[in-house]
């Protein structure tokens, strides 16, 4: 026989976890900035690049671009990254962002761009870097909403494929472009 949950029942319970501090308060809500921290973790210590055999690639292109599969494929076995999967739109061209994991090297970052550059008509999007597995490059990806992306400028982009940058001034700029080192994240609710 099926018990029955009254509405004081439900009143009870939620009072009670009222009382010990596990139901949310609307009036104790975060801030952004208390938001910001929960997702946005400081690096500590000097930024320490990733393997290149651990790295995970992934590219979304058109679909006309297929051609060019095996050409894209071989420059990364020339850099020594072999996990490369490219995926291809059917109708449509990919959205112009791109995502670098925190612990991407300068040099591979660098190389992203300029293939998103060329293969998929530029870069126009950051993805915020704690979004993804510290091993993880990716451009065209549309697993996200508009929203969640960080509008970058072509000055913005210039100083990022600037080849003097090291590892960490290359992530710190990142950072700092998509406001992660700020901590305040306006779009997460």
């Amino acid at each position: 026989m099926k018990k029955r949950v009254t509405i004081t029942t439900v009143l009870a319970v939620a009072a009670l976890l009222g009382l010990t501090g596990r139901l949310p308060s609307p009036a104790l809500a975060e801030s952004p900035h208390e938001k910001g921290e929960k997702h946005f973790k400081t690096p500590e210590g000097p930024m320490v690049p990733v393997s290149r055999d651990e790295i995970k690639v992934e590219l979304f292109l058109m679909k006309e671009k297929k051609k060019d599969d095996k050409f894209i494929k071989d420059l990364f076995k020339g850099e020594k990254i072999n996990r490369v999967m490219i995926q291809y739109f059917r109708a449509g061209n990919p959205p112009k962002n791109i995502v670098l994991g925190r612990r991407i090297p300068a040099e591979v970052g660098r190389m992203m761009i300029e293939l998103a550059i060329h293969y998929n008509n530029g870069v126009t999007h950051l993805v915020p870097e704690f979004r993804f597995y510290d091993h993880y490059a990716a451009f065209g990806n549309s697993s996200f909403d508009i929203q969640a992306q960080v509008p970058i400028s072509p000055e913005d982009l210039d100083r990022l494929r600037d080849p003097s940058l090291n590892d960490d001034e290359f992530h710190t700029l990142f950072r700092s472009l998509t406001g992660e080192d700020e901590g305040v994240i306006s779009y997460i609710d």
